[in-house]
């Protein structure tokens, strides 16, 4: 066991050179200002009023129902409306949701109420000894017509649907103390939307962008003030079937729930005004800028209308084209990055490895934190001695010339300085470390035991 003693003068003397933070990039994207308090317009189109959700993205279509109870008609285009033919009692029960979610998951159509996604709106509730009003999920056939409703148990606090299966979610809140509660969580699951079962195998929801499956674990917490909860998250994995779980550590822990958004993950955060971060893998990622507005404005909820990106805030919504979004992923995260692996955790770098003549180059700081490495630097040489036990390894940015125990070796690439990161080829710097390096082709993961 290799013991973990990251040493003082590393983090004091190393920040500006090893520690920088990570490059924030701004992507164009509109404003479309609230005209009323209570009333959100999108490209002219009424999406939310005090009456509640009045505009929808399926996945398939857009929806819009400029006054509830009455006509709904869909959209491919946002220019061109059809009205649907919807029953009476179908038209009654989506106006009846106040945060209504329309999905199209399959071959279905889902309908659930987003409101409870807050855990604050549930404890308030709760406070208020009213408790919480349990909306069922409305399962429709693709003419919306309506299969069947779904009563859980508890408030639905979160709803996905992932390689086929579809999973909700509901919290139950017990009161330990003031401004104290406890959360417990029920994931069910059904094949065809209409019949459940609880899945006792899952302690917390999957979210998957298509390319890979993450799950997390988390706490529920107080942020901003006293009243304010949200679920924290303490560890994420990438999950590979149910029981087969990868833990993802991450150089810069992220706080809030990536939430799949088309096939990017998103983490926006109610007391970041400044960023939310986007990454293909929820391994590496890009952190993108908000435009400033005003001091007190947070992100509420994020959406995906079809090929756009769309922020809420309390005073305006805030649009990203998402093929902006994915053209800086495969900048600065291209999905041929290689995965780093140590002691079966995998690493999430600020910035991502790099391959140089063959060689795998990563952040150096992070990639020691994990090993235990006690290490000096020196900034008039750029020149860095790392320590393990009785290992020592020395070595200078853009120079193949190192030293092992002080005797002369040579690495096959020079360690480099990237966006204010010390990259360092990972293979001589572990196996000089006593670790043994293996490389997984079909996964494009180096394993580092």
């Amino acid at each position: 066991m290799k013991k973990f003693m990251i040493g003082l003068l590393f983090i004091v003397l190393l920040s500006t050179t090893l520690s920088a933070n990570a490059e924030t990039v701004v992507l164009k994207s509109n404003d479309y200002d609230k005209p009323l308090d209570s009333c959100y317009k999108y490209r002219d189109i009424v999406v939310k009023t005090n009456n509640g959700i009045q505009f929808w993205w399926t996945g398939t279509e857009f929806i819009q129902c400029p006054f509830l109870d009455t006509k709904f008609t869909k959209s491919d285009d946002l220019v061109e409306w059809r009205d649907m033919d919807l029953s009476d009692e179908v038209r009654m029960k989506i106006s009846g949701l106040h945060r209504a979610k329309i999905k199209h998951y399959g071959d279905k159509y889902i309908v659930y109420n987003e409101i409870y996604f807050n855990p604050s709106l549930v404890i308030d509730k709760m406070i208020r000894k009213r408790g919480s009003a349990i909306m069922p999920i409305y399962i429709l056939d693709e003419n919306f017509n309506l299969l069947c409703e779904v009563q859980l148990d508890n408030p639905l606090t979160d709803f996905e649907y992932v390689d086929g299966v579809y999973y909700a979610e509901t919290q139950e809140y017990t009161k330990l103390g003031p401004q104290e509660y406890e959360s417990k969580n029920t994931i069910y699951y059904s094949y065809d939307a209409i019949d459940w079962q609880i899945d006792n195998e899952r302690s917390s929801m999957p979210q998957s962008n298509g390319r890979n499956t993450l799950v997390f674990q988390g706490k529920l917490t107080n942020y901003v003030n006293l009243s304010n909860y949200r679920f924290e998250v303490k560890d994420m994995f990438i999950e590979k079937n149910k029981s087969d779980l990868i833990k993802v550590v991450q150089e810069r822990p992220i706080t809030c729930y990536y939430k799949a958004k088309g096939n990017i993950y998103v983490e926006t955060q109610y007391d970041n005004v400044d960023t939310f971060r986007i990454s293909r893998d929820g391994v590496y990622s890009v952190d993108v800028a908000i435009p400033a507005d005003s001091d007190d404005e947070h992100i509420i909820i994020c959406d995906l209308w079809k090929d756009k990106l769309v922020l809420w805030t309390r005073n305006r919504l805030i649009e990203y084209d998402m093929a902006d979004i994915e053209d800086v992923l495969n900048e600065k995260c291209p999905s041929d990055t290689p995965y780093i692996e140590f002691n079966g955790n995998i690493l999430g770098f600020d910035v991502p490895p790099i391959i140089e003549d063959g060689s795998t180059l990563v952040p150096m700081r992070f990639l020691f934190e994990q090993m235990g490495a006690d290490v000096e630097w020196d900034s008039e040489t750029q020149t860095a001695t790392a320590t393990i036990e009785n290992k020592a390894v020395t070595f200078s940015i853009d120079n193949v010339n190192a030293r092992i125990n002080n005797k002369p070796a040579k690495m096959d690439v020079p360690a480099r300085l990237v966006n204010g990161k010390t990259m360092v080829p990972l293979r001589f710097l572990s196996e000089n470390m006593g670790y043994d390096v293996d490389w997984d082709a079909d996964s494009r993961t180096a394993i580092v035991r």
